[in-house]
């Protein structure tokens, strides 16, 4: 919160500045032509949308209650457009959200552990501060130099509900579901940040576009990087509605001999008993004067073909991409180190689990990527793909199996890797195709009614890829290569009054993610909007890509008006 109010203070400052320095200066604004000023230079804008959810099942391992009320998330969002000269505007937009907290939370958080914890507080999901969500001065000084100071999002890449490239801003994933794109789209849940862009067409035509921005990390703590789905299980705050199924967590009845025990095979973790290594987590994020964030690309255009080569240094936002780095261990009392037996007790010897403390870190990386977009006007189609290379990318490693012994691991650390860590050349790419077709038996009232199509590829290849590179929470490996694939349709009914949208993704390990959607826009008020969405997902198990939200099967309804 310190470093983003000195940003907020001098955004201001130079909006009053600017204002006394236009034409339209303070003596213009604020005497007899201001309510010209703001009739014909200043637009008002905004939404008021409400989503509420509803759990399919009785709930899951986290929510083992009656209660299926899992969401109602109500935002204003108020934007306003002003244009103070032909070369100079400005955009601000503020964001307010009232989300309660739930009681399939405050249930599980008083089941989940041998001392209950609280529920979270009745604010955990609100977001009502005074700073603008979006503060944006646009300067265009020349017909080939554009110039936007503040805060702002930056998105780069071509693909639709999943990100490869569009990783400049990083996102809130505490409150939406995952790979649910007609739910909240990545407009929707990305956070912006403070920083200058500029864009320079290169002459002599137009085709040519050079363009440089630069984040300094004003931001607050939270917002540098992703916010990421378990974010409640990091540190205080736990069973966040969304969060994975993280394995230490998983008790499955009826017990074992020595009490209830976990079958799924834990990282550090004994299959056949009790944790025998127990995660002391937190999540540390990165400084806000060591938080830069760089990058420069070139874009071309050359008849139907758009591409463009670019370059990003700073903090990867991504929470998938962080590792966690191990900073010790020691015992749970009253086990004494280092084999954590319990002293001055007759008979066999006793131990208590271990424990190992871990830093859940975002690394700095170096991204270089490309895009392209083909239209290929003979199929009414459009070719695109996106690509990104990481130098020496941060995993997670381990030995598979674990250690041996009467308390067998699924997994240890690795001897080669005492640190956990190893660094890995990394190439991710997607290709995706858009297609207009006509159906017409299934459009009878409009046989020349098109439904659109959206099929994407991504893939994710790991250069020397060495056995046990895993997840940072769970112990299933990251294959060499890893895919993932996403179908998406659309069309609409009754003169575009009944909008049908479905999105699915499959991952060829073995899980799914399905994303139905039915919007109704009213022909009486194009401003409203009314759809009833789902979210479902399956996998094989529940510690791996969309098999962590297994049983977080819901239901939504969606309203937005748009003023």
């Amino acid at each position: 919160m310190g470093r983003s109010k000195p940003a907020f203070l001098i955004l201001v400052k130079t909006t009053l500045l600017v204002l006394l320095a236009t034409p339209l200066g303070a003596a213009s604004i604020l005497g007899d032509e201001w309510e010209n000023f703001l009739r014909e230079r200043v637009a008002f804008g905004g939404f008021v949308e409400n989503a509420t959810g509803l759990s399919v099942s009785h709930g899951d391992r986290h929510f083992n209650t009656s209660n299926r009320f899992i969401m109602n998330r109500f935002t204003i969002q108020p934007e306003l457009n002003a244009k103070f000269r032909e070369d100079l505007k400005l955009f601000i937009s503020w964001r307010f959200v009232k989300e309660p907290r739930y009681s399939a939370e405050a249930k599980s958080r008083k089941t989940c552990c041998a001392s209950p914890l609280e529920p979270l507080d009745n604010t955990f999901y609100d977001e009502d501060s005074p700073k603008p969500w979006e503060m944006v001065w646009d300067y265009t000084p020349t017909d080939r130099l554009n110039v936007r100071w503040g805060r702002q999002f930056i998105s780069w890449g071509e693909t639709d509900g999943q990100r490869l490239l569009d990783l400049i801003n990083p996102q809130d994933l505490t409150f939406s579901p995952p790979a649910a794109p007609n739910l909240f789209n990545l407009d929707e849940t990305r956070i912006p940040s403070w920083g200058l862009r500029t864009l320079y067409t290169v002459p002599p035509g137009k085709d040519t576009v050079f363009e440089f921005f630069a984040l300094p990390g004003f931001d607050e703590a939270k917002q540098r990087v992703d916010e990421i789905a378990p974010g409640n299980d990091i540190g205080p705050h736990r069973y966040g509605r969304w969060s994975p199924h993280p394995e230490t967590r998983l008790v499955i009845d009826p017990p074992g001999p020595t009490g209830p025990f976990n079958a799924f095979g834990n990282l550090y973790a004994n299959p056949g008993g009790n944790p025998v290594v127990v995660p002391v987590a937190r999540r540390v994020l990165p400084d806000a004067g060591d938080n830069w964030k760089i990058g420069a690309r070139i874009t071309q255009t050359l008849g139907t073909l758009n591409f463009g080569l670019g370059y990003i240094w700073g903090f990867n936002p991504q929470g998938s991409d962080m590792v966690f780095k191990p900073k010790g261990e020691g015992c749970i009392p009253p086990g004494v180190p280092p084999s954590c037996q319990i002293p001055g007790i007759p008979g066999p010897p006793r131990f208590t689990p271990k424990t190992v403390r871990l830093d859940l870190i975002n690394d700095r990386t170096n991204i270089f990527a490309g895009h392209f977009n083909y239209v290929i006007a003979l199929l009414k189609a459009t070719l695109r793909g996106e690509v990104a290379f990481y130098p020496d990318k941060p995993y997670n490693i381990a030995k598979f199996p674990g250690s041996a012994g009467p308390f067998p691991l699924k997994a240890s650390l690795h001897p080669k890797h005492p640190t956990a860590i190893v660094e890995k050349h990394t190439l991710r790419y997607a290709l995706g195709l858009d297609r207009t077709v006509f159906v017409p038996f299934l459009h009878p009232d409009d046989p020349l009614r098109t439904f659109n199509l959206s099929f994407q590829l991504f893939q994710s290849i790991i250069f020397d890829h060495e056995d046990g590179i895993h997840p940072f929470s769970t112990a299933e490996k990251i294959n060499k290569v890893s895919s993932l694939l996403t179908f998406r349709v659309g069309t609409g009914y009754l003169g575009d009054t009944i909008l049908p949208d479905v999105f699915v993704g499959y991952d060829p390990d073995g899980y799914w993610v399905a994303n139905p959607a039915i919007s109704y826009a009213p022909p009486w008020n194009e401003r409203i909007r009314l759809s009833l969405i789902g979210a479902f997902y399956g996998g094989h198990n529940k510690f791996k890509s969309l098999g962590f939200f297994d049983e977080k099967d819901s239901v939504f309804l969606k309203m937005r008006y748009q003023f």
